[in-house]
Order: structure tokens, then C-alpha cells, then sequence
């Protein structure tokens, strides 16, 4: 491989010396001048010696363990870009290390073209900034994009609605973005709840389906009960309304669509509807994360 025009130094922390000498010789050939460190406070030593541009920190050694180290570090400097390597990484390490600032967290064995790409993007690119989780209000869409109805309206209104959103008109074509959900207002146009696919499926489930524990099916069933549903109303579709609040932690909103079984779930403020955090989205910021989704990548 080429090597590339660089000075930057990075300390590189590890007790494990196979290791250090393995991703000393892979980093240097790539430009990079590199500080070997075995324990902690060897690396604390240099880091108030020499400032290196780029710390890659270890969790697991003997003394100082990986945390402490940073710990000590952010005493030392406080904007000192520190990435932590680790092949015994867990929650509540990763918990730590990000409530620290470190700008990444990568798992042993590491790629190390996805190291070196992941150093120059924060430090070519200047974005030196920490590992940040994006709030809800930066994930979710405007319920202007969501169809409206009123929870008296038949359900046939909301199948019609459901299908024009859900479709290109006059055609079978899914239409992009996929909407599967609606807005359900009562007449007072108080947000009710949102009405989604799966509910107008449950709908046509005779009700003996689900009381019995021994079912039987036949032909026709479904056309039955199809045209049995028309003149209930929307209200009649609509489960537990789940919501969260728009300042609430990220995990929340995962936890609820997780427990609920919902793809779509409404965000409120001071008891208005500001927003839905959808399925995809959540996808999105996990493809993000991991490093695995490029600038153009969508899911439109």
C-alpha cells in the first residue's frame, strides 16, 4: 500500500506486545508515527511528556484498567482524541468510555483500514468531535407526512387513505417513502393515536379466531369478514396508545417499539403530537453507528 503524507503520532496503549508490534507495523506503513505504551501509567507519563495527536487505549491491562486510564487522561486533557480498542468490550465499558468522550469504540481484531480511515475522518476532516447519541428530535419525521382522520370516521376511510399513501395512485407500485401508518384526532382535533397496518389486519380476524384455542380455517372466511368491518369505525382499529416524550432518552423510544411490536411510534410535547420516530430510522442510526452506512445510503 502507498504510504501517505502524515506526521500524526499516536500513543498506542496495550499490554499485550504481539499486539503493539502488529498494529505499530500495519500504522506506520500508512504514514503514521507511532508511541508504544504497555500499561496505564506509562501512557500517562508520555501523554504529559509528549501530547500525541491520537490516543488508541486499550480497556483490559494490568494496573490502571482501560477506564481508569481515561479517566486520568481527561484530567490531564480534556479534548485529547482517545479511541479504545478492546477484544473484551462490554455495555457498560462502551457506557463509559463514551460518557468520557472518546471519539470511537472498536472491537479486537481490529480492521485495520477501518482504523485508519476512522482516524482520518476525525482528524483530516476535523471531525475531532466525541461519540455523541443523536436525540429523538433529530430522528424523528413531522407528522405532516402521515394521512389524518377522525377516530368516528368508518374504516373504510382509513383503508382508503392508508392505500393512497401507501401506494402510487392508479397503480400497485409502493410509493417512497412507505407510509403504513395514519394520525387518528377526535373531533376536538386532540391526538388520539396512530393507526397502523397491522391493526386493519387484526380487523379482519372473525373474532372466534382469537377466543377459541382450536381454529379452523376455510375458504371465504376472509371475504366474509371483509365485508362485515366496513361501517365499524377507526376508534374500534386502534390499540393502546404508546407515545414517548420528545425529551426522552433515545433507548426509550427503542424499548417501547420493541415491547409494543410497533414500527411507528408518536412523539409528544407538553401533550401535543411534534413528530413520529419511525422503524427505519432507528435501522438507520444503528447502520450509522457501527460505521457501515455511507453518505448515500437510504432506505427511501
Amino acid at each position: 500500500m502507498e504510504k501517505k503524507s502524515t506526521s500524526t503520532k499516536l500513543l498506542l496503549v496495550d499490554d499485550e506486545e504481539d499486539f503493539r508490534r502488529a498494529t505499530n507495523k500495519a500504522l506506520s506503513k500508512r504514514g503514521f508515527h507511532i508511541v508504544e505504551a504497555a500499561t496505564g501509567e506509562e501512557a500517562l507519563e508520555i501523554i504529559s511528556k509528549e501530547r500525541p495527536e491520537v490516543v488508541l487505549l486499550d480497556l483490559k491491562m494490568p494496573g490502571l484498567s482501560g477506564i481508569e486510564t481515561l479517566q486520568k487522561i481527561r484530567k490531564i486533557e480534556k479534548s485529547l482524541p482517545v479511541v479504545i480498542l478492546t477484544g473484551h468490550g462490554s455495555f457498560h465499558d462502551a457506557l463509559a468510555g463514551i460518557n468520557l468522550e472518546i471519539v470511537d469504540f472498536l472491537q479486537k481484531p481490529v480492521d485495520i483500514e477501518l482504523l485508519e480511515a476512522r482516524i482520518r475522518k476525525f482528524l483530516i476532516q476535523k471531525q475531532d468531535q466525541p461519540l455523541r447519541e443523536r436525540s429523538i428530535v433529530e430522528l424523528m419525521v413531522s407528522p405532516s407526512i402521515y394521512p389524518r382522520l377522525y377516530m368516528d370516521q368508518p374504516v373504510t376511510d382509513a383503508v382508503e387513505k392508508l392505500q393512497r399513501a401507501f401506494f402510487r395512485e392508479g397503480s400497485e407500485e409502493i410509493q417512497p417513502p412507505q407510509i403504513r401508518s395514519a394520525l387518528v384526532y377526535d373531533r376536538n382535533d386532540n391526538f388520539i393515536g396512530l393507526i397502523r397496518f397491522p391493526d386493519l389486519l387484526k380487523l379482519v380476524l372473525p373474532p372466534f379466531l382469537e377466543e377459541s384455542p382450536y381454529s379452523s380455517y376455510f375458504t371465504g372466511m376472509f371475504l366474509a369478514q371483509c365485508k362485515m368491518i366496513g361501517k365499524r369505525n377507526i376508534l374500534e382499529l386502534m390499540g393502546e396508545n404508546v407515545s414517548v416524550d420528545i425529551n426522552a432518552p433515545l433507548m426509550e423510544a427503542v424499548h417501547m417499539m420493541v415491547k409494543h411490536n410497533i414500527v411507528t411510534l408518536p412523539v409528544m410535547k407538553a401533550g401535543e403530537l411534534v413528530g413520529v420516530i419511525r422503524e427505519k430510522d432507528i435501522i438507520l442510526e444503528i447502520a450509522k453507528n457501527l460505521g457501515t452506512l455511507e453518505p448515500s445510503d437510504s432506505f427511501e
